[in-house]
Parts: structure tokens; sequence; C-alpha cells
């Protein structure tokens, strides 16, 4: 394997120190997996730097997403932009139609096992329709397998060890282990009044489905479409995330001996 960028930087990309300790990132070792939709997504754009600055885009645009619906949650004061409302208000939408409860201490920490000697760190944790669950936020327009690999990491370390780690290091104990995983959906749209396409807004680019693609499109009101997915057997999704560690780790193997982890 040819190194392409210094110890120091490779550690501060794949992973955190906790405790003094260096563990690679769940989100750097299932991107690992080959991802077909991000294939194709290569494959539309005018150029590499053109599909770069997309997928910059819309990552400054989930998080951003992510710290609206997570200060809405922590019951923190925040000012939403208008051209982010439509995730706001579909947010709001999904909290009446669900019972749901959570809190600050509960929201995006960081967490570690240490048997399999991996960390990350997850959306929510929340009592959902009565159970323990773990909701991560997505402003994809679909909800792909790939994520089941993420949450069943998540699920794993939370019942393993079952604390949660702050950014100075304090761990925060679970009152109970989570039973239930899930991921949480949210786009912001607009609907055509005459054929009923959806316009996807997005900082990268919108995009329209459904509906009829010869339509004079007028479409409406920016609203929100929300969509809550409940991810069954974490054993075969955790096996599938230990082989693609497996695989991490040996197309990583000059770092990892470098740092010590192998």
């Amino acid at each position: 394997m040819k190194k392409d960028m210094s110890l120091e930087e490779f550690k501060k990309r794949h992973g955190y120190i906790i405790n003094g300790v260096w563990y690679p990132r769940v989100t750097s070792i299932v991107d690992i997996k080959s991802k077909p939709a991000l294939y194709y997504f290569y494959a539309a754009q005018e150029n590499f730097e053109v599909a770069q600055e997309k997928k910059s885009k819309a990552a400054k645009e989930g998080s951003i997403v992510h710290e609206i619906l997570e200060a809405i949650v922590g019951g923190r004061e925040i000012i939403v932009p208008p051209e982010y409302i439509g995730f706001k208000n579909g947010f709001e939408n999904f909290l009446k139609e669900h019972t749901f409860f959570s809190k600050q201490d509960w929201i995006e920490k960081r967490i570690k096992h240490s048997d399999y000697r991996y960390s990350g760190t997850f959306d929510i944790l929340a009592e959902l329709d009565g159970f323990f669950s773990l909701v991560d936020i997505k402003t994809a327009l679909e909800i792909y397998d790939d994520y089941r690999l993420q949450t069943a990491a998540y699920f794993y370390a939370l019942n393993e060890e079952p604390f949660l780690i702050d950014r100075s290091g304090k761990k925060i104990v679970l009152p109970k282990y989570v039973e239930k995983r899930y991921i949480l959906r949210i786009n912001q749209i607009q609907i055509c009044e005459i054929c009923g396409a959806k316009k996807y807004l997005r900082s990268m680019g919108d995009k329209i489905k459904e509906g009829d693609s010869n339509c004079q499109h007028k479409f409406g009101e920016i609203t929100y479409e929300w969509e809550l997915k409940e991810f069954d057997s974490p054993e075969e999704d955790f096996k599938g995330f230990l082989a693609c560690k497996d695989l991490w780790e040996w197309e990583y193997r000059d770092y990892l001996k470098e740092i010590g982890y192998l």
C-alpha cells in the first residue's frame, strides 16, 4: 500500500483518540465497502472536481440539518435559515406522529467498542414509541443498506459498554440497553401542482422524482417528506461490519502497524 498522507493526518482523518487511545472510526471503516449509488453519482457529473464540490456542499448541508434537529431535541433555541425550513417542519411533524423523548446527554456522543477496537459518533438516543432506540438522521434521497452496517456498529458498542463519552472524556451512563435502531430520513421538497412530481431541494443540486417527465412543472410551497425505518437482524449486520473492518485493516495495514493498532 502506498502511503499518501502523514501518519498524523491518517489518524485524524480515520479515527478518534479516546482516553489516550486511538480507535478507527465507524464511518471510515464502512467506506471501504463498494457503493454503486456513489459511482452513478460520479459518472453523471461533468468532472471529478465538480463531483467533489457537490459532495462537499451535501456534507455541509447535512451538518446544518443535524445541528437544527439536535437543537430541537435538546430544547435549545436556534434560528433556522429559510432555505432549511422544510427540514425543521418535517422533523416537527415526525415528533407529532411518534412518542419521542431524548435529552442533551443523548445527542451526538462518541462511543467505543473496546473488544473490537472501533469508535464513532451517533446522532440521537431516544425513547421512541416505548423503546430505547438509536436514531440516525439522514438527508439522502433513500435509505441505503450501508446504513445497516453503521448502525449495527453503534448498537453493539452501546450495548457492550453502556455509556457515552462527551468531548471532555467524561462517561455518561445509559439507563438501559439499546433495544432498537432506526434511520430517520428527512427531505424538503416541492410538489408539482399539475402532475404530483416531487422536487427534492438539495444544496448539491435539486432532483425531480415521480410525476410526468413531460410536464411543465408548477411547483408549490416548500414542504417536507420523512421516513422512519427500523433495521432488524443486528447480528447479521454486525457480521457485515466486521467483514468491512477486516478489509479496512488490510487496506491500511502499513499505517495501522506504525500506530501499533496491528
